[in-house]
């Protein structure tokens, strides 16, 4: 009797379970204070420095700079003489695009003397003689000044193509002379010519970015966009709402 009284309590017990439906799965515990300050001092160990980020960008930079540059410093020269050549030949076949090729000829030219005076030839000047640089930067002088009554006169004066032409066989002259004298004593003197080529290849990116016209507007606006907006000044009544 005992045992069968002890039997209905046991299956009451069991259908409120079923009732209940299956156990609920324990909820995991939160990480102590402790535990979070620990790992955020291990992410900001991790995490580099503005100093270290900004080398690396220089890094990257200085190595998608090498692989758009030509072998070395003589390659990028040539490179720019083979485009004067292209730019003064296209000019004499087309005229009625000769005031944008003038205008191509004379940014190319105040680029490529700019970084041959700036870079080049001080580094040549320990291999090179100095009455051979001397006389390119003689030549420099004259061809810049072509270029700035080219610049100032336009397409319609009646010597604007003479001017050009003229300058074409300056520059002519200008690159037998480097091609033929130059860069062969560039080359036996033991200079690092690819770093050459890379600080010269980066600075024709600057000037390009600096005299482009193209290039100019866009750098006017980012700086528009970052420059701090000034607030209004508020009127009486704003500030009596405000109190």
């Amino acid at each position: 009797m005992a045992a069968s009284k002890k039997a209905p309590a046991k299956s009451r017990a069991s259908k409120k379970r079923q009732a209940r439906g299956p156990a609920k799965a324990r909820s995991p515990a939160r990480p102590s204070r402790s535990g979070t300050a620990a790992t955020a001092s291990s992410t900001a160990r991790r995490t580099p420095s503005r100093a270290v980020l900004a080398r690396n960008a220089q890094k990257l930079a200085r190595e998608t700079v090498a692989q758009i540059v030509p072998a070395d410093a003589i390659g990028l020269l040539e490179q720019d003489h083979r485009e004067a050549e292209a730019f003064f030949a296209q000019f004499e076949r087309d005229e009625e695009r000769q005031p944008a090729l003038a205008r191509k000829i004379c940014l190319a030219l105040t680029v490529h003397a700019t970084i041959e005076e700036e870079i080049l030839y001080p580094a040549a000047r320990e291999a090179a003689s100095s009455d051979l640089l001397d006389e390119a930067e003689v030549e420099h002088a004259a061809a810049k000044e072509l270029i700035a009554e080219i610049e100032a006169v336009g397409p319609d004066d009646r010597l604007f193509a003479a001017k050009v032409k003229v300058l074409g066989e300056y520059v002519k002259h200008h690159i037998a002379e480097e091609e033929g004298k130059l860069c062969p004593i560039m080359r036996e003197s033991g200079l690092d010519l690819l770093q050459v080529g890379i600080q010269l290849a980066e600075r024709r990116i600057a000037l390009l970015a600096e005299l482009a016209p193209g290039l100019r507007r866009p750098q006017r606006r980012a700086a528009a966009r970052q420059a701090p907006q000034r607030r209004k000044p508020q009127s009486r009544t704003a500030k009596r709402r405000r109190a």
